[in-house]
């Protein structure tokens, strides 16, 4: 048991963070109906009006709900400093809580291979002005290595200032492949040489809103931050850009976890993150599958939003569309049925 569960029994149960009466009521659209049922999750009925009955029945769950935990303490970023011994401690909580594993060893044991080349993926983009990213490298490759992944078998990606630390990790190869990747509808491109390196990606997206793809989190971050053009697949909102590349083989064979970094959340005009945009929230989110949890992030930025006075990110019941796209590809689930949210906070 961690030391943030050993000094507080209620961490040791779901239930919601405090933050703000954070997550009293469902949020609503203008005429009063429930927007979405819980944290923007996408309901059957939105579900039915976004996709046709074929669609649907594609959709519909065929293993266990994915996985989700949010956990919530403001705590760990009360002003500019990220509090590192409770981003520690809640990392071992995420962990756990995600695998029912008993230590943050076994929890790594159960998600990655003893003999993986892992390479951590983070944004680049907005990185200084949130400064969230190296205590969260930091932490991440301490708890790797402690778990027994020797450092040369860990690469990162867009960490930003990496402090002096004992560990050298390993250099990702910031060259392109040779070979041209065909997405689909969207076009073809080539990936970044450092998915030749490794054979397991944690991916480490920031939680911001997007103003062509509304919203930008683990499934972009994964999209248009691993291949050569990504400008080139920003058309119609980015989608189906978004969905086919990170269901091409390169991403989807090797992506094992996400830990979306909502320490700091840019809420509206993003990706950019402006000191008057930005809401330093303390949030985690730990996941397997990225579209469960984008879907579970997109409803914390509309919950950030109201309690900035400002309108939900997409008008009515909408999602964005990026989402719908990956789940008919298989990338993952994003219906409320689909997702197990456990969320935890103090």
């Amino acid at each position: 048991m961690s030391r943030v569960a050993a000094e507080n029994p209620r961490f040791n149960r779901v239930r919601c963070p405090s933050r703000r009466e954070f997550i009293q009521t469902a949020l609503r659209t203008a005429t009063g109906t429930a927007l979405v049922p819980a944290l923007g999750l996408i309901s059957p009925e939105t579900l039915s009006a976004l996709l046709t009955t074929t669609d649907v029945q594609a959709l519909t769950p065929a293993r266990l709900p994915s996985r989700v935990v949010r956990i919530t303490d403001q705590r760990m970023i009360p002003v500019r400093i990220v509090q590192r011994d409770l981003l520690r401690d809640y990392l071992v909580e995420g962990l756990r809580r995600l695998t029912g594993a008993k230590t943050a060893a076994d929890a790594w044991h159960d998600i990655l291979a003893p003999d993986d080349v892992i390479l951590i993926k983070f944004n680049r983009s907005g990185r200084q002005q949130i400064g969230t990213c190296p205590a969260l490298a930091i932490e991440l490759v301490d708890s790797l290595v402690r778990s027994g992944w020797a450092p040369e078998r860990i690469m990162l990606l867009e960490a930003g200032d990496y402090p002096p630390r004992p560990y050298k990790t390993k250099a990702p190869d910031y060259r392109w492949q040779g070979s041209v990747v065909d997405f689909g509808t969207s076009g073809k491109d080539s990936f970044l040489a450092a998915l030749d390196q490794a054979t397991a990606i944690i991916n480490v997206p920031f939680l911001k809103t997007h103003h062509r793809a509304t919203m930008t989190c683990c499934l972009k971050n994964l999209s248009h931050g691993l291949i050569r053009h990504p400008a080139s697949f920003h058309a119609n909102g980015c989608d189906p850009a978004i969905g086919e590349i990170v269901a091409s083989p390169p991403i989807r064979d090797r992506l094992k976890l996400n830990i979306v970094n909502g320490l700091r959340a840019v809420f509206d005009g993003g990706p950019e993150a402006g000191a008057r945009e930005m809401d330093s929230v303390g949030t985690l989110l730990f996941s397997r599958d990225p579209v469960a949890c984008d879907a579970i992030a997109y409803g914390i930025l509309n919950e950030i939003r109201s309690l900035h006075q400002l309108g939900p990110l997409l008008p009515g019941s909408r999602a964005p569309r990026q989402l719908v796209t990956a789940a008919r590809l298989g990338v993952g689930q994003f219906d409320v049925d689909a997702i197990d949210l456990q969320d935890l906070g103090n």
